[in-house]
């Protein structure tokens, strides 16, 4: 089969297409034919030093059951949390399979996994966020601010999200009240719950974006790790801290998410849709913050 390894950690251009073997699924493993890629900002870590080489990237996918061209609808799948899934076939783990309806494209679905695990675990399970309540996404363009904005939005929350300049118009179009990142309106903004994901001066916005007993919310840093932010102003908000870390794969969140997607409540964002042989560009312009919503590779 083809697939993309990288034999050193480095930047994007280690990512090389090569012909390996079939994997074999072990004990509790399932055989998956890749239909679609989801590219997630941890296959940029893993490839940069987050995993040893060599080694095939990739968590997110969709496809059907089996090596050969599928034979019955029901064997549509959704894949999360795997390993390998940059290659046309993947050996994954049967916990981490879910059952995927016509209604639901590959696209979509492999735009579902990591991002939308991770902003349903920050913003409701973690941050408690009710419908109408009102909510701060901090970089509203990338995938996963993208999954925030559209989850929030499908609450019926009043969402304000921050970007770029050039990416503050499609934002307003996703149903978000635009924002830059300097923009003074933050600190009045009065939300219930904040997702940052940034880190850096970001952090400190958030904070005085908060309304009093307000939650800050953040899954690590695509920007500077470090941040520096007044005490006072997190002890007078009555305002909590909350790290998420990598969200559990819960099979009643993830059938959730499907079943929304398959009703049209949640509608996530594809950028761009590479073939499997671009996955060097698809990081590189992930890492340029070039791209909107999700890059997808297709094998």
């Amino acid at each position: 089969m083809r697939a993309i390894v990288f034999h050193e950690n480095g930047g994007p251009e280690v990512l090389r297409l090569e012909e390996v073997p079939d994997p074999e699924p072990a004990d509790g493993e399932v055989l998956v034919h890749v239909d679609a890629a989801g590219v997630n900002h941890v296959d940029l870590t893993l490839r940069a030093g987050g995993a040893e080489p060599p080694a095939i990237p990739g968590v997110d996918a969709a496809g059907w059951l089996g090596a050969e061209e599928r034979e019955t609808r029901s064997q549509r799948v959704l894949v999360t949390s795997a390993r390998g899934t940059y290659a046309e076939l993947a050996a994954v783990p049967e916990d981490c399979v879910f059952s995927l309806p016509e209604t639901v494209s590959a696209a979509v679905a492999a735009a579902l996994g990591v991002p939308y695990r991770t902003a349903w675990w920050s913003l409701v399970e973690l941050g408690g966020l009710e419908p109408g309540q009102r909510v701060l996404v901090q970089a509203g363009s990338s995938a996963t601010g993208q999954a925030a904005v559209d989850i929030a939005r499908a609450r019926g929350c009043t969402v304000y999200a921050t970007a770029s300049t050039g990416k503050l118009g499609r934002l307003g179009g996703l149903g978000a009240e635009p924002l830059g990142y300097d923009d003074p309106r933050l600190a009045g903004l009065e939300v219930d719950v904040v997702f940052d994901p940034v880190g850096g001066e970001t952090f400190e916005r958030s904070l005085a974006a908060l309304a009093a007993g307000g939650r800050l919310v953040t899954p690590g840093a695509v920007g500077d790790r470090r941040v520096a932010f007044d005490v006072w102003e997190l002890v007078r908000r009555r305002a909590q801290l909350l790290g998420t870390g990598s969200a559990p794969v819960d099979r009643d969140t993830v059938t959730r998410l499907i079943d929304l997607a398959a009703h049209g409540e949640l509608t996530p964002v594809i950028d761009r849709e590479l073939p499997l042989e671009q996955a060097a560009e698809a990081h590189r312009a992930i890492e340029a913050r070039e791209t909107f919503g999700k890059v997808i590779l297709r094998p």
